[in-house]
């Protein structure tokens, strides 16, 4: 068990080591009003960490993977159409919004806009939602992850052992996010912190409608390619 714990703690310390989730959330911190929110982003990236170990533990993701496969199989042109659909709604939304936006700053807007559009898009919801769809993608390379989940499969643990153990791992693994948080905090109203809200605050409001534009290119691109 102790052999089984160092493998959890060492597995997760290097999985934790993500720039990226930690560019993330600074872009995140320096947009949200309300700093304690982002707490929420958080618990978004822990419970799909959680909720994906489990799945993956237990075979439940392979289970709802063939299910997708076997219904893309039986009704190809439904799945496929619905995707190009729905792309299409995607990558008009996201156009139209980066013109509005563009267009909003150019006529010196830019406050106007940051103050009526980042509290809808940066809810506690919303944060929710946008940390759980990141870690959800970034699952897809989480090699230290799947090894751990390797090494305590082999282990044939009762379900309680499981969860403290991928409960550990995916503390560790939001540990750094919870020491950016604090940090970041420590340091606000300094001049330096000052400075990248007011940078990351020009680049926010194109966040959103670049993020739903690209998904909306991806569903075109995959339905489009995929129709029979």
């Amino acid at each position: 068990m102790l052999l089984l714990l160092g493998t959890t703690i060492t597995a997760s310390f290097f999985d934790s080591l993500n720039p990226s989730a930690i560019a993330q959330q600074m872009l995140l911190q320096a947009m949200v009003k309300v700093k304690r929110h982002i707490w929420f982003f958080i618990l978004g990236i822990g419970t799909a960490n959680l909720a994906m170990g489990l799945a993956v533990y237990y075979g439940i993701a392979l289970w709802v993977s063939r299910l997708l496969a076997g219904l893309t199989e039986a009704y190809p042109l439904c799945v496929y159409g619905t995707a190009l659909a729905a792309g299409l709604i995607c990558l008009a939304a996201g156009i139209r919004l980066i013109v509005k936006t563009r267009s909003d700053s150019e006529k010196g807007n830019e406050g106007e806009l940051a103050a009526s559009k980042a509290p809808a898009q940066l809810s506690p919801l919303s944060l929710f939602l946008m940390g759980a769809a990141f870690c959800i993608v970034e699952l897809t390379s989480a090699f230290p992850y799947f090894g751990f989940l390797a090494v305590l499969t082999g282990y044939q643990l009762i379900f309680p052992l499981v969860l403290v153990f991928i409960l550990i791992y995916d503390f560790m693994y939001v540990l750094p996010l919870i020491l950016l948080y604090f940090g970041y905090n420590r340091m606000q109203g300094t001049a330096a912190v000052r400075k990248l809200e007011h940078v990351l605050g020009r680049i926010s409001a194109y966040i959103v409608p670049v993020v739903v534009g690209l998904l909306g290119a991806f569903l075109v691109y995959y339905g489009g390619s995929s129709l029979p």
